[in-house]
């Protein structure tokens, strides 16, 4: 048989790092994200003070977490839109001020303010900004030690993961006042000079747990709002005529989309983690959704170049756009990419009718369908069997395996994993195929809210923190470090994860993550097997 070794050199993987030849942000991009935070850590302190006066204003709370969230793709926004970001946020700043100031006057309470933020005023240019920006990010972790500030990067892409799911359930017209609140007291921590490492480690625990729960309560609200999943079968395929993709998060903006193309001759293909929506029952209905377009979830620069329509980028979506054709790429979303043109109001005629007028499909490619979704009953069933021949140890290690990253790489890893399990070994995988009996795959589309409900179905009838239960993380993302620390509050012993790009984690914060929270680096698939029978 092949070595995995050989395996590994053999295989490229695409992504935007090898697709750009670049794996890092530009510094003036840093720089300009570190005062447009330092904006929000300002705005929250002032925010907590009103709530304490009794004032309230929720349009800031939700604009704080929309900017939070669109932190995560930093690197796709231009100078000229982190400026404007944080132009918006100084109004919104001095506002702020103004109304604690003339509260505390009327209530006869001495104000305490913070220190304005030195060389910004409404007139800074973005050179001007990027230099303060810069000031701050040397000021930053000033005689700090390296464990602080790596538990301070780590808490920043714990809350970024937490304010993508806050968007999420805002996008049901749902809030969590609680939730927003820790978010509000986490970012007026970091105006207080002096934060122990064990302070930011609570924070960081505290913000998985709340993130746990928003995960759950997103996954009701999908199923109240668009219906029972249940097994299907999904076409990768594409037919001949014109076309629409649909790629990001918003399962409103898909619907709202199918709606207002359904009587025109355009097909609608969904892209990334949108994949879920084939499985829900109220998207059955449209016939005009023909398919899922594309290989990859983050990396899109291949799908988008070769889809011959018009694409939207929904609500938070992650994706590359600089070097994509322009004038046939739209977007509703917070803040858009450059030379993507913005949607207003909902209205998509701009979308259908770029469409139309692009070539569209001149003839259809057949590719594989994929199975997709799971059948409530059964799933039950077979996670309540599975907890059962654990603790009847019929099963001596069960191994979950996570989302599809997309990758050559790890498909070839987890295959000849699934290859050499013995017989009493189990795996659970919400992504990959097995052909063997005690392999059983639940296809959930990359969508995490459903991995954690189901989870929490397996693991309340049997502790998670028994040494036979191994955990696969294929992905590296917010999500991804924010659901580690969550498994790791519940005492999960044994966690396996594929290393970080330099351009999602910087290595210094990744090894601290890594030895903070005891992860083990996936290797070969035989020899991590026999680390972990040996153990």
């Amino acid at each position: 048989m092949q070595n995995y070794n050989d395996k590994k050199s053999s295989y490229v993987d695409i992504n935007e790092c090898t697709s750009r030849g670049a794996c890092s942000i530009s510094p003036t991009i840093v720089s300009l994200e570190v005062l447009c935070v330092k904006f929000l850590q300002n705005l929250a302190y002032y925010i907590l003070k009103l709530e304490d006066l009794g004032a309230e204003n929720e349009q800031i709370k939700l604009e704080i977490i929309r900017v939070l969230a669109s932190l995560v793709s930093v690197n796709e926004f231009s100078e000229v839109q982190l400026h404007s970001i944080i132009v918006r946020e100084y109004f919104m700043l001095e506002e702020a001020v103004k109304t604690y100031t003339n509260l505390c006057r009327k209530n006869n309470i001495i104000p305490k303010l913070l220190k304005k933020i030195t060389g910004f005023s409404a007139s800074t240019t973005v050179s001007q900004s990027i230099s303060v920006g810069e000031k701050l990010f040397l000021s930053k972790y000033k005689n700090k030690s390296s464990d602080i500030k790596n538990l301070t990067e780590i808490l920043n892409i714990v809350i970024k993961s937490l304010s993508i799911n806050l968007v999420k359930i805002n996008d049901f017209n749902e809030s969590d006042n609680e939730v927003y609140h820790l978010v509000l007291e986490t970012l007026d921590m970091y105006n207080s000079k002096n934060i122990k490492s064990e302070e930011i480690s609570e924070k960081i625990s505290q913000l998985a747990y709340a993130d746990k729960n928003l995960q759950l309560k997103i996954s009701n609200l999908l199923i109240q709002h668009f219906g029972k999943i249940s097994e299907v079968k999904v076409s990768r395929s594409s037919r001949r005529g014109k076309a629409i993709l649909v790629s990001g998060n918003s399962f409103f903006d898909l619907k709202n989309v199918l709606e207002a193309a359904k009587d025109k001759d355009i097909d609608i293909y969904t892209h990334s983690n949108l994949l879920i929506t084939h499985a829900l029952d109220r998207f059955k209905k449209y016939p005009n959704l023909k398919g899922h377009y594309g290989d990859t979830t983050e990396n899109c620069i291949l799908d988008f170049a070769t889809f011959p329509g018009a694409i939207l980028l929904t609500k938070n979506s992650r994706n590359n756009t600089e070097y994509l054709y322009r004038g046939r790429l739209f977007s509703n979303d917070y803040i858009i990419p450059n030379g993507v043109i913005q949607i207003k109001n909902d209205d998509f005629s701009g979308l259908i009718e770029a469409s139309l007028l692009a070539k569209g499909f001149s003839s259809g490619k057949i590719k594989e369908d994929l199975y997709l979704g799971f059948e409530e009953n059964e799933l039950i069933a077979k996670l309540n069997q599975i907890a059962n021949s654990l603790a009847n140890k019929t099963i001596k290690k069960l191994y979950i395996v996570g989302t599809d990253a997309h990758s050559e790489f790890q498909r070839e890893y987890f295959k000849e994993f699934f290859e050499n399990l013995k017989d009493d070994e189990f795996v659970l995988s919400f992504s990959y195929f097995g052909k063997k009996d005690n392999i059983y795959t639940v296809n959930i589309g990359n969508y995490m809210p459903l991995a954690t409900k189901i989870l929490k179905l397996l693991f309340d009838n049997y502790s998670i923190s028994e040494n036979n239960i191994y955990f696969f993380f294929t992905n590296c993302d917010v999500m991804t470090i924010s659901s580690i620390v969550m498994i790791k509050n519940l005492n999960a012993k044994n966690i396996y994860m594929t290393s970080c790009s330099p351009t999602l984690v910087n290595p210094s914060v990744f090894e601290t993550f890594r030895k903070k929270y005891g992860i083990n680096i996936t290797n070969e698939p035989i020899k991590d097997l026999k680390i972990m029978r040996e153990g």
